[in-house]
Order: C-alpha cells, then structure tokens, then sequence
C-alpha cells in the first residue's frame, strides 16, 4: 500500500510540475523599449530598466518582432538592427542604403516562419556624376534573414506604414495605406479590403495613419486601427488569425495614434493626449485621463491585462492600472523613442 501511496505522490508532484512550466500565467513580462541610440529592457514586475544596451547610434523609426520571440529588429530607416531577445544583444545589422542607391523603409513585419523581413520601402537611385534621381515605385521588400539579401519585390500603394502577415495563410499580407489591401505574394495581385481613401459608392472616406502596431508575440492576433471620418471616428479590429475585418463605431471621438486590445479582447486602450479605455463590443467610452507626461505613440498591455505602459515619446514610459487607469509611476528612459514591445518570457 505504501508503495501505491509513493507512486501517487510522485505522479502529483510531476504533474504539478507539469502545470507550473506550461502555465502562461508564470511567463514574465518584459518591455522592450527602442529609443535614440540604445535598446531598453523593462521588467514588467518591478518597473525598473534592467538593462540598457548602446549598440546604435541611431533614430529607430519603426520595430517588429519574430513571432517566436526569439528576435527584435529595429529599423532605422536606412538600416534595420537585429537583437538577440535571449542574450539581449545587437547580433546583426542590415544595411540597404548605398552611395548611389537610398532605400527609406516606412514599415516592416517578419514573415510567419521568422526567415524573412517584409519591408515597406521608397527607392531612389541615381548615377554617378549625372545630376539626375529615379525614384522607384513603392516596394513591398522581402529580405532573407539568413542568406542577408532581397529575394522578391512587388510593386505597391503608396504610403503602406503597416504589414499584418496572416497566421493562417502565407501567401498573403494585409497592407495599411491610403487604403487596406490584400497581397497576394505568389502572385503579386492586390485587392482592396477596406477603402480609406478610395471609399465604396455611399462610403465615407477614412483617415488613418497607423502609426505602430502595439501586439505582442503569440497574443491573441487582433490588430485595433483607429480611424476618422467627416462624422466622428471608429475601429477596424484586423484578425491576424483568419485575415477577417470588423468595423465598431466609436460613440465618442478622441485622437489616437494607436490602440491595443486587452487580452481578455473585451477593452480597447487608445492613447495620444489621452489614454482611452473603450468597451471593444459597443465603441463606447469606459474611461479616460490626460497623459500627465504629454503626447505618447504608444500603449501596451501586460500579459494578464492588468497594467498599461503608456509611451514612449519623451524620455520617460507611464505606468497605468488598466482596470481604473490610475497613474502607477513613470519610467525614465535613456532618450526618446516612439514604440515598444511586450514580450514574455
């Protein structure tokens, strides 16, 4: 009996092994915050940068992770800069811009496999001792991470800062310019979606500048992209998983550069000159605060959807509640900067 007894105890003490190494609940959160000329790393628990890394002399423009997590690229407009997210180290650079070539990257995304980089791109080229520019078409780039070179192009709309890969589908990216279209990367044929600034018949027109894309690597996938009509303004809630659109009118109008959902996808967070809580099902307004630190670009989320970090724009990142949108503190950083990213660990 006792031996039967030993064998439960034992088969309990794995499981709960089990349960404590699979549980996203123990993952722990880190921000990873680029600003002018070094990476930032913030523990979501204590609020403190735990380690900041120099290894740029840069403005970072734009960022994007590895859906892995396992990699942070930061494009410097020129150049993109590739962390290590394990080491916390810069381990790569890739410079596309050339004495006769200047490639000026708006938007950037990682493939679904993590080999390869979308990049969103103008080019212009010249030759030399001939005082005249060609400047290309706009480029949709995709560049192989490992063989560190361009292997296919498309020609696409103009002013694209946003790439959303799909889950599901490989083949295709959603672009957000002057409008939402659909790429198809087998045939390079592009559809529109959602029309902002070539509306359907009986449409209104939409604003929208989607500045940053506040996600986090294997989160729920749902992309909220604000927008404004002559009316008033609403959200485009953009699935990454099965590449569907919704539309939810917002009841109040306010000014966002951007927007998360919460994990749980019952709220929205905008932020700008206010950070916004939104209802995500009836575009109604919970709560909002002035941002005691001034204007911000970007609002993440922690995993368990209980705190808020707001920025950065200056040299500092606020910490909200994300239930009451109270003031928890303010971080401050080694520079400005104007995204980040949460990942867990």
């Amino acid at each position: 009996m006792k031996s039967v007894f030993t064998g439960r105890r034992l088969c309990l003490t794995i499981l709960a092994i089990m349960v404590c190494f699979t549980n996203p609940v123990m993952a722990k959160d880190y921000l990873y915050v680029p600003v002018n000329n070094a990476l930032q790393i913030i523990d979501c628990q204590s609020d403190t940068v735990i380690k900041t890394v120099p290894a740029y002399n840069d403005y970072i423009l734009h960022a994007a992770y590895s859906h892995d997590g396992k990699r942070y690229y930061l494009n410097a407009i020129h150049s993109v800069y590739v962390f290590d997210t394990t080491t916390n180290e810069m381990v790569d650079t890739f410079r596309f811009s050339t004495e006769l070539s200047k490639v000026t990257i708006w938007g950037m995304s990682v493939s679904p496999d993590n080999k390869k980089l979308y990049l969103s791109a103008y080019i212009t080229k010249k030759k030399q001792n001939i005082p005249k520019l060609n400047v290309l078409p706009p480029q949709l780039i995709v560049f192989d991470v490992e063989k560190k070179k361009m292997v296919k192009n498309y020609k696409i709309p103009h002013m694209v800062s946003q790439i959303l890969v799909l889950r599901n589908d490989k083949n295709k990216v959603l672009l957000i310019g002057n409008d939402l279209v659909e790429l198809d990367l087998k045939s390079g044929e592009i559809k529109k979606r959602v029309g902002f600034l070539h509306p359907e018949k009986g449409e209104e027109g939409k604003n929208v500048f989607s500045v940053h894309d506040n996600s986090s690597p294997g989160d729920h996938g749902i992309f909220p992209q604000p927008y404004y009509t002559a009316t008033g303004m609403g959200y485009l809630l953009i699935d990454r998983n099965t590449g569907k659109v919704k539309n939810i009118a917002g009841k109040d109008l306010w000014f966002e550069y951007g927007a998360t959902l919460s994990p749980n996808k019952k709220y929205m967070y905008g932020v700008m000159d206010e950070l916004i809580k939104i209802d995500a099902t009836t575009g109604e307004t919970v709560k909002a605060v002035p941002i005691k630190q001034g204007t911000c670009y970007a609002v993440n989320i922690t995993s368990d959807g209980k705190k808020l970090y707001v920025g950065p724009a200056g040299p500092d990142m606020s910490v909200y509640d994300a239930d009451t949108l109270e003031l928890l503190g303010v971080i401050p950083l080694y520079s400005d900067g104007l995204m980040a990213h949460r990942f867990s660990m």
